[in-house]
């Protein structure tokens, strides 16, 4: 019985042993910025277990054995081990930088450890990705702060003398310069069918969500697509096909995390003297599937003046999934000195500079908590439209009992008087009236009061007109959100003529965009010019500038009433009755034989019913509360008009049809950069007068603006239709041959290509033009972004004319523009 006893008595204090599980918690951070270290490998005991910090620099270490001894390495940081006797939970590990390089060529005895890995991942990315699921769903909580990391200099407080640094400093250290929230709930169905509303957002100093969408824009969700999207930009992914060509990979570290499984990291960068937007970082592999697990990337390369760091976590959800738990973003303020001076504490930014004692000032950190990952929920189609992103009307009226059914950690009190001071200094300043400024400006709008200027009417010039100075002005939603109603005045030096002009939108529907419109203008209008439903002037627009060249126009007085709105998701709608009167200004004249004698005309009055389609499938959106803006899409945006003229209605002069069409496409290829063209085409059935045929959307000068979508060597008015085809052809290198330290030119080719006829010659007197049946084609180069003004970029283009239409002297067959890349036409829709 004793032995019984003894025996059973082993094993029940066995059992207790092997049950009773050791924890060692913490967090890990640099030693001299203070800043928490995401990712390091810790391994515990010396064994083949462990597991790394989060993507906060926390971890969690559980064992069945006592856990005694923690040895971490982390890329670029000196390796510790570190021997715990006491404490084991909440522990500060402090980390200390080396100076660490990716070496400019590694031999390898065979094939590079680190490829077979990555090329595994790369085989496993559709399997791991999670927007191949059928669905998900989720529940995402965003904050973003701003505020210098004063911490991360360490010479900083011996520089910190004078009163008033001390007491900037002073502030600093209880308050953050600004600071947002949000939740939003994202739904997910294959293979491309989105929708995230936002339905909690708070933001320091504005009650307005204008800024709603920032952090959820700042980076892709996922790190399997070709292209990773990094701030305003894009980069080669270093897990895409064909990167072990382009990347320099290094298998830096292997962690084993469970019975079979291994995590591999690995460092990249772009092989050395390669041309392409590429990613530089640390990108953990799991061997379970070979998903990515954690990653940290950043542009390569030397840095400019600002710069963005994203960092993403992944879990093995239910068994089933890889997926993305956490994403970081951080802004850093790069080659940034301090000196002590007679002013004070003197902080600035060197741009690329390389040179010693500067800094890169961490400045803005974005986090997004991924939870509520819902695999595969049943998601219908009519649960999705084209607003990908909008904003619950309740929104901003969250108390702090719903916030914390969401938040992570509760508010600081370094957080807590962030928004108190912000706050009280936005209702002093009104920064609410500000950022909707800035907002109305990216829409064309300047607004004051009750009312907006349209900036497009302050300033115009054309050939005819010479110079042109007006004022346009708008009702908007501070008076009502159901109508519009404007008008503009100009006066052209040129013609010595005022135009003007007035208009009233009803809006019906704000979802569907249904509006009716009604509008006047006395005006003067391109002849031969093609107008579409939706055209609307804008000076960031790529073909804006070929109006200066215009010099044919014809005076015009119209009145036009339509009807407009969205349906089928993707597909913009438009009818519209317009009754014209057009004046040629010019000797030409419209010739009508008579039975005796012909009769010649100078002054035509035109009665239209049109019908518009714009459709873009795949089209995006993103809404707050008043505005809605376009994302883009990836497929091709096609326009297609139809209008009849009619004769005997409303005095019109003239029976036809017209049927305009016109496609739009850009799209980018890995290693070979971005390809645009433009298809435009046109057919008139009837004899009509010059005014409303087509012209050859030409834009010659010696030496002018390049317009892009025109013919640069193809002189005004050369050339008459009443049908055509033009085909506009581009390919932007960007900066794939060429990458300097400073200088970085983008070199683009294209090709322009045009045919066209006339049917009916003999109606058109005093007027000289061409036809375009034999083929029209030139070709050019472009030297873009030259010259780097912030703003706006300066560089050069050449065309060159060839085929039947070339001129007898080579050097008319050429034509050198310069040209203007804005640094935020992205916003102009």
């Amino acid at each position: 019985m004793r032995l019984i006893f003894t025996f059973s008595l082993t094993v029940l204090v066995h059992l207790y042993l092997l049950s009773q599980v050791y924890e060692a918690s913490g967090r890990v951070i640099d030693s001299e910025s203070r800043v928490t270290l995401p990712f390091v490998n810790i391994v515990v005991n010396d064994g083949p277990k462990g597991g790394t910090t989060d993507i906060d620099g926390k971890f969690l270490l559980r064992s069945s054995a006592e856990i005694r001894v923690l040895s971490l390495s982390y890329v670029g940081y000196e390796p510790q081990k570190i021997t715990l006797t006491g404490k084991r939970q909440n522990l500060l590990i402090q980390m200390k930088k080396v100076e660490y390089e990716l070496p400019e060529v590694i031999i390898f005895p065979t094939e590079n450890p680190a490829h077979r890995i990555i090329n595994n991942a790369i085989a496993y990315r559709d399997y791991n990705d999670p927007e191949k699921l059928p669905s998900f769903s989720y529940t995402s909580y965003d904050k973003m702060i701003f505020t210098p990391e004063l911490d991360s200099i360490p010479e900083l407080d011996s520089l910190v003398a004078d009163t008033t640094d001390a007491e900037v400093r002073e502030f600093l250290d209880k308050h953050h310069l600004f600071i947002m929230e949000t939740v939003s709930e994202r739904k997910f169905r294959f293979p491309d069918k989105n929708h995230e509303e936002v339905i909690a957002t708070k933001v320091a100093g504005f009650r307005d969500p204008i800024f709603v969408f920032l952090l959820s824009q700042m980076q892709s969700t996922t790190f399997y697509n070709d292209r990773i999207r990094v701030a305003e930009e894009e980069y080669i992914n270093p897990i895409s096909k064909g990167s072990t060509n382009k990347y320099l990979f290094l298998l830096q570290d292997t962690l084993y995390s469970g019975v079979s499984d291994s995590t591999f990291v690995i460092s990249f960068r772009p092989f050395k003297n390669t041309n392409f937007e590429g990613l530089e970082g640390i990108i953990s592999i799991n061997s379970n599937n070979w998903a990515v697990q954690n990653v940290i990337a950043e542009p390569a390369g030397k840095k400019s003046m600002i710069s963005f760091r994203i960092e993403q976590m992944y879990e093995y959800i239910l068994g089933k999934q890889w997926f993305p738990v956490q994403l970081n973003t951080i802004a850093i303020l790069n080659n940034v000195s301090f000196s002590d001076s007679t002013q004070g504490l003197q902080i600035s930014s060197g741009g690329e500079s390389a040179d010693s004692g500067l800094y890169r000032l961490p400045f803005g950190f974005g986090k997004s908590y991924i939870k509520n990952i819902d695999l595969n929920p049943e998601l219908k189609r009519n649960e999705f439209g084209s607003v990908v992103v909008d904003v619950d009307p309740e929104a901003t009226h969250r108390d702090e009992a719903y916030w914390e059914n969401f938040r992570i950690d509760t508010l600081s009190q370094k957080e807590i008087n962030t928004y108190d001071f912000v706050d009280s200094v936005s209702k002093e300043a009104n920064l609410d009236k500000t950022a909707k400024t800035f907002e109305s400006l990216m829409t064309g709008k300047i607004p004051w009061g009750r009312i907006d200027f349209d900036i497009n009417r302050f300033l115009k010039y054309n050939q005819y007109e010479g110079l042109a100075a007006g004022v346009g002005i708008h009702t908007n939603e501070r008076i009502s959100q159901a109508f519009r109603v404007g008008g503009f005045v100009r006066y052209g030096i040129g013609d010595n003529a005022f135009k003007y002009g007035g208009d009233l939108t009803l809006v019906l529907n704000h979802n569907s965009e249904l509006e009716i419109f009604l509008g006047y203008m006395k005006d003067v209008t391109e002849t031969s010019g093609i107008r579409f439903f939706d055209d609307k002037p804008g000076f960031f627009k790529p073909d804006y500038f070929r109006d200066f060249l215009v010099k044919k126009m014809d005076k015009t007085e119209m009145y036009e009433a339509n009807i407009g709105f969205r349906t089928l998701n993707y597909a913009k709608l438009n009818f519209g009755l317009i009754k014209s009167n057009k004046e040629v200004t010019d000797d030409y004249r419209y010739r009508i034989a008579g039975e005796s004698v012909n009769v010649y005309f100078d002054r035509f009055d035109f009665t239209e019913a049109r019908i518009g389609l714009r459709y873009a499938y795949g089209e995006k959106f993103i809404q707050n509360m008043r505005k809605k803006l376009s994302m883009g899409t990836d497929y091709p945006v096609i326009w297609l008009q139809y209008t009849r003229g009619i004769r005997g209605f409303l005095d019109g002069d003239f029976d036809y049809d017209r049927i305009d069409l016109k496609i739009e496409k850009s799209f980018y290829t890995k290693y070979i950069g971005k390809t645009s063209f433009k298809l435009a085409a046109g057919y008139i059935n009837s004899d009509i007068p010059y005014t409303n045929l087509y012209n050859g959307n030409e834009a010659y000068r010696t030496f002018t603006i390049f317009a892009d979508n025109s013919f640069a060597t193809m002189r005004m008015n050369e050339f008459l239709s009443n049908k055509y085809a033009a085909l506009y052809l581009t390919h932007d290198f960007e900066n794939l041959l060429y990458k300097g330290k400073k200088f970085k030119p983008e070199l683009a080719i294209a090709t322009n290509i045009a045919f066209g006829n006339l049917d009916f010659k003999d109606y058109h007197s005093n007027i000289d033009y061409r036809t375009l049946e034999n083929g029209y084609y030139e070709s050019g180069i472009q030297f873009n972004r030259l010259l780097n003004l912030q703003l706006y970029t300066l560089g050069l283009a050449f065309y060159y004319r060839y085929g039947p239409y070339t001129f007898q002297n080579g050097w008319d067959n050429l034509a050198a523009k310069f040209t203007i890349k804005f640094a935020f036409d992205r916003f102009q829709q």
